[in-house]
């Protein structure tokens, strides 16, 4: 019974990028403002290197730590979106905008009526 519920916790081998990337914001959705919150500490946790950014090796400790079950084929691929500039890094406003994704409507209506 064990076995199956950890099959169940791993994203299937066969995922496209956009699976991958929802699957991301729904497990890290189901923390609740709790997990939102959480997320800057483990990001600062997973920056082995202090430098305010995570590498690939430090994107795939952070996933591991939230438990998002990728293996590492998907990680390298979920990094690489992320990574938008190519830099081979990513910062935690690079991680949070690909977190949030597109602003809906009513988001942008308030914006726009702040600035």
């Amino acid at each position: 019974m064990a076995a199956s519920t950890k099959k169940e916790d791993n994203v299937a081998a066969s995922a496209s990028d956009e699976q991958l990337l929802l699957n991301l914001r729904e497990r890290l959705a189901k923390r609740g403002t709790r997990g939102i919150s959480s997320i800057s500490k483990k990001f600062k946790i997973a920056d082995d290197n202090r430098s305010g950014s995570l590498d690939v090796n430090e994107f795939k400790k952070a996933m591991h730590d939230f438990r998002i079950g990728m293996n590492e084929k998907q990680c390298n691929s979920v990094f690489g979106m992320f990574d938008r500039d190519g830099s081979g890094e990513i910062s935690y406003d690079e991680f949070l905008r690909m977190i949030r994704g597109e602003m809906n409507n009513t988001r942008k209506t308030i914006a726009k009526k702040c600035f």
